[in-house]
C-alpha cells in the first residue's frame, strides 16, 4: 500500500513539475489567439441616440446575462478567444463593473475568456494612483483568479486606456506596487514606446487613418520591440466614422468599410506581422462605428469574413498580403511619380494624413523622397522613404515638380 502510495505521489510531482515547473527564460508562445475589444455601457435607452446610424441586430442592456451569452456565442463562432472589456473598475459597482463581472461567469461555461482593459478616461473613475491602486489590487487578487479570466502564456492579460494620465515613474510606482514581480501582462495603448519599461506592450486603438494597415501592423510590431517590449496585439478594424461625436479635438476622417474590403486588408495585415494574438476594434462600439456584432445596417457580413480567416490563420495556413486600396484615379498606389520632396525642417514621417495618425519615424532635413500621392487639398504628401509608404506634412518640403501631376491618395 505504501508503495503504491510513493508512486502515485511521484507521479504526481512529475505532473505538477511540466506544468508549473520553473523555467530558464519567459517562453512568450500560448497558441494563435483572436480577441475583440468589448465594451459594457448599454443601456435600453442608449438605443434611441440620435448620433448612432446603426445598432445591434437584437438590441440589449449590458447587464442582461442572456444578452451576454448570446454575444459571446456569437463570437466564439467566429474563431473569436476572448473580449478585452473597457472597465472602470469596482468604484461605486459602477455599469461597467456589474457588465465585467456578468461576462466572467456567463464565459466561464463557454470556454471563452474575458480580460479587462483598465479605462482612465472618465473624470470620476481612476483619476489617481491611488483609485488605480485599488482597481489593479481588486483586479490582480480577486478577479484575475476567476476560471475565465483571460491568461496568456499562463499570466493574466491587462490593458489599459489613457494611461499617459500618468507619468511613467507613477506608473513604475504603481507597478511596484501591485505586480513586482510581474506575474501579469500589462498593455498600453497608443504610439508613445515611453511606457515599454513599465509595461510589456503596446496596442493601437485605431488605425483607420492607415491607407495600408498591413504596414503599419508590421512597423509597430518593430517598435514595440525595439523598445524592448514583446508583446504587441496588432489592430484590425471593419471601418470608422466618428463624425457624429461632437468635441473631438482631433478625430480621424471616416473609413468606409467598403463591403468588408477594409476589415480583409485590415485582417491581412495584421496576421502577416508575426503577431501571435490579433485585436479586433470592436466588437460593439456603435459611435465609433467600429462593430463586428451583428447589427441592423451590415448583418453578419463582418463575422462571415471573419470566419474562414481566423481559422486559416489559427490552423497555421499562410496569409496572402493584399494590395493597398487603388488611388482616386485607380491607379496602384506606391508607385514613384517622377517628382521629388525635398525636407526643409525635420518631420514625422506618419501612417496617415494625420497628425493622430502613428509615427513611423522622422525625416530629416534636406533629406529628399520620392513622391507617390497626396491628399486632396495638398496639404499631406504621401511618399517613399526606405522602402516604406508613408505621409508628411507639405509645409516642411518643396515639391520638384507640380501638385496637381500628383494623384490622390489620400
Amino acid at each position: 500500500m505504501r508503495t503504491t502510495i510513493r508512486v502515485l505521489v511521484a507521479a504526481l510531482a512529475v505532473l505538477i513539475v511540466a506544468g508549473f515547473g520553473v523555467q530558464s527564460q519567459p517562453v512568450h508562445a500560448a497558441g494563435r489567439q483572436v480577441w475583440a475589444y468589448y465594451f459594457g455601457w448599454y443601456t435600453g435607452d442608449t438605443w434611441g441616440d440620435g448620433r448612432l446610424t446603426d445598432r445591434p441586430a437584437n438590441p440589449y442592456d449590458s447587464r442582461d446575462g442572456g444578452a451576454l451569452g448570446r454575444q459571446i456565442d456569437e463570437a466564439k463562432s467566429a474563431g473569436i478567444d476572448a473580449f478585452i472589456v473597457s472597465w472602470f473598475g469596482p468604484k461605486g459597482d459602477n455599469l461597467t463593473n456589474q457588465n465585467f463581472n456578468a461576462l466572467l461567469d456567463q464565459a466561464s461555461a463557454r470556454g471563452f475568456g474575458i480580460g479587462a482593459s483598465v479605462d482612465m478616461q472618465e473624470g470620476g473613475y481612476n483619476a489617481t494612483t491611488d483609485e488605480v491602486l485599488e482597481t489593479l489590487r481588486y483586479l490582480i487578487n480577486d478577479r484575475a483568479n476567476h476560471p475565465a479570466y483571460l491568461r496568456y502564456d499562463g499570466k493574466p492579460v491587462i490593458y489599459f486606456w489613457n494611461q499617459a494620465r500618468f507619468s511613467v515613474g507613477d506608473w513604475q510606482n504603481i507597478r511596484d506596487q501591485v505586480d513586482p514581480n510581474r506575474n501579469t501582462i500589462w498593455v498600453a495603448e497608443g504610439t508613445s514606446t515611453k511606457f515599454i519599461p513599465v509595461f510589456d506592450g503596446l496596442y493601437l486603438f485605431n488605425t483607420a487613418w492607415a491607407a495600408n494597415p498591413g504596414a503599419v501592423a508590421a512597423q509597430w510590431m518593430r517598435n514595440v520591440q525595439n523598445a524592448g517590449g514583446w508583446f504587441y496585439t496588432p489592430t484590425v478594424l471593419p471601418g470608422w466614422d466618428e463624425s457624429r461625436i461632437a468635441g473631438r479635438s482631433n478625430p480621424t476622417d471616416p473609413q468606409d468599410r467598403g463591403g468588408s474590403s477594409f476589415l480583409t486588408r485590415s485582417w491581412e495585415g495584421a496576421a502577416n506581422s508575426g503577431a501571435n494574438v490579433i485585436l479586433i476594434v470592436s466588437w460593439n462600439e456603435y459611435f465609433e462605428n467600429s462593430h463586428i456584432e451583428p447589427s441592423q445596417n451590415f448583418g453578419t457580413a463582418a463575422l462571415d469574413t471573419l470566419r474562414p480567416l481566423i481559422a486559416a490563420w489559427e490552423s497555421g495556413q499562410p496569409v496572402p498580403e493584399s494590395a493597398p486600396a487603388p488611388n482616386a484615379g485607380g491607379n496602384p498606389p506606391g508607385a514613384p511619380t517622377g517628382i521629388t520632396l525635398t525636407i526643409t525642417n525635420n518631420v514625422r514621417f506618419r501612417g496617415g494624413p494625420s497628425t493622430s495618425a502613428a509615427i513611423l519615424g522622422t525625416l530629416t532635413f534636406d533629406t529628399t523622397v520620392d513622391v507617390v500621392g497626396r491628399t486632396t487639398d495638398g496639404a499631406w504628401i504621401q511618399v517613399n522613404y526606405q522602402g516604406q509608404s508613408g505621409w508628411v506634412s507639405s509645409r516642411y518640403g518643396n515639391l520638384s515638380g507640380d501638385l496637381n501631376a500628383v494623384p490622390v491618395t489620400g
